[in-house]
């Protein structure tokens, strides 16, 4: 005996069944970019304006000297970074 489960049937559309598919299909791509379209246009004030606040504060980081010109911290760290700043941790036995 064969315990294969049987494959489900595919239903068969008409030409006009098909193509009425491919019409809801392309109307929906459209509606789609139409909405991702729009929601661009809505953001891209607010990401100039947080890409010019960006730069402002990397200019008066710079102008404080805490930058050098390629935006790397001037000073160095005052540990090195796997040392935790509240000592060493304690044994566990």
């Amino acid at each position: 005996m064969n315990d294969t489960p049987a494959l489900p049937t595919v239903p068969v559309l008409t030409d006009e069944q098909r193509d009425a598919v491919l019409r809801t299909i392309a109307e929906l791509g459209a509606v789609a970019q139409a909405i991702a379209t729009a929601f661009v246009q809505a953001v891209i004030p607010a990401v100039q304006a947080a890409a010019q606040q960006l730069a402002a504060l990397h200019r008066q980081m710079q102008d404080a000297g805490l930058l050098d010109a390629d935006g790397k911290p001037v000073r160095a760290a005052d540990r090195p970074a796997w040392q935790s700043p509240y000592g060493p941790p304690t044994r566990r036995h």
